[in-house]
């Protein structure tokens, strides 16, 4: 917060300040000073909760606003590169005539033999960005001069930068292998990016070592999807304590978020996770139709994932799952649900089938159905491990 008040007197001092009564029209005058209040909070390309999430932000980060709608602010991440951000997960600090930029102090790397963390000393918190594909990760911090003489690490052949200077700064790390997590933290003099590396697979017993947390979706008094009698948090804890004794079997770490029919917050599971550093998220559901009259058209046992480091992982669940189900193919499908979202683990949703549809709900319910369900889970994890890294 001192370094947001720090940097906010130079531009007062430097720039000089226009009245804050601009906000209240329906433009800003030149650019508003926005500070991030909530945590995680997200980027989105359009002035909508149901639109793509560009990036997500530390609270205290610092952004640029040039526009306003009711209840969005339209971000200036780059030249004709925008974003907005909730009015609700921002507070204004001040109206200055230009965007502001600073320059980045230093840029080091420490290496351990489950990661890498890249530590990046600026003078205040601006937006980031991370873009994956399967193998390679691209990471942005805007709003930075940057100069590439104050890179202090080593030359290491899995990563990459602009030998320019410019007004962000640009990472990119590849490997061989398939991503295995990455995440972003503040630390006292500005960001810490921490990438995991590829782990060191026994082929012959690919999951020992690995940690792996079991989610049971719902609990509590929320029920999930109900029918035929049957609610769907205790289904999803059943087959969750099988899972977890299948991959213990198999030598990994297995933790549940929850244990007996309790609620459990979206929020508290993720940083459940974060805190036993978990390489491998399993979120068990059943699944539901607003209108049930399409049950004749979409029902069977289906795959979700968000980050597409996750998503060879919840293919071969997927396949695994039809062989040991006999359901129909409900597909690996892409999805913005809150637990699969983090980054620093692959995490993948799994609708073991539609409890709505009685042929599925019947089998659901049965002991051994359930336990070659988890088998085939476990056996798509293995698979998936074996044959990438």
């Amino acid at each position: 917060m001192k370094k947001i008040i720090i940097f906010l007197l130079i531009i007062l001092l430097q720039q000089g300040v226009l009245a804050l009564d601009n906000l209240r029209n329906v433009g800003i005058a030149k650019y508003a000073v926005l500070e991030v209040v909530n945590n995680n909070t997200p980027i989105r390309d359009t002035n909508s909760e149901n639109s793509i999430r560009m990036t997500h932000l530390l609270k205290g980060s610092v952004v640029f606003a040039d526009k306003q709608t009711k209840d969005y602010y339209r971000v200036v991440l780059d030249n004709n590169y925008f974003g907005f951000i909730n009015k609700k997960n921002v507070e204004v600090q001040a109206i200055i005539p230009e965007k502001r930029f600073d320059a980045i102090e230093k840029i080091t790397k420490s290496e351990t033999k489950k990661d890498y963390k890249i530590f990046i000393e600026t003078p205040f918190l601006a937006a980031t960005q991370f873009k994956e594909d399967t193998k390679n990760l691209n990471f942005t911090l805007f709003d930075n001069h940057f100069d590439p003489k104050n890179i202090k690490f080593d030359n290491d052949k899995n990563f990459s930068y602009p030998k320019k200077i410019d007004t962000k700064f640009q990472l990119k790390y590849s490997n061989s292998a398939p991503l295995f997590g990455y995440g972003i933290e503040k630390f006292n003099k500005g960001y810490v990016l921490s990438i995991k590396k590829a782990p060191k697979i026994n082929k012959k017993k690919p999951l020992k070592n690995i940690t792996v947390i079991v989610d049971a979706g719902h609990g509590g008094n929320e029920r999930g999807a109900c029918a035929f009698g049957y609610e769907e948090k205790n289904i999803n804890l059943q087959i969750s304590k099988k899972l977890k004794r299948e991959l213990q079997k198999k030598g990994a770490r297995v933790y549940l978020t929850r244990k007996k029919d309790k609620k459990v917050t979206l929020s508290k599971r993720i940083e459940f996770a974060r805190e036993k550093n978990a390489d491998i998220f399993l979120s068990i559901h059943q699944n539901s139709l607003p209108n049930r009259k399409d049950i004749d058209k979409k029902y069977g046992v289906g795959t979700y994932y968000y980050r597409n480091q996750s998503k060879g992982l919840a293919q071969s669940i997927q396949k695994n799952l039809l062989v040991a189900t006999k359901f129909r193919d409900d597909k690996v499908n892409h999805a913005s649900f809150a637990v699969v979202r983090p980054t620093e683990f692959l995490s993948v949703l799994v609708e073991c089938g539609y409890i709505i549809r009685k042929q599925e709900v019947d089998k659901l319910i049965e002991p051994k159905f359930q336990k070659n369900l988890s088998k085939a889970i476990v056996k798509g994890v293995e698979d998936y491990l074996r044959n990438n890294y």
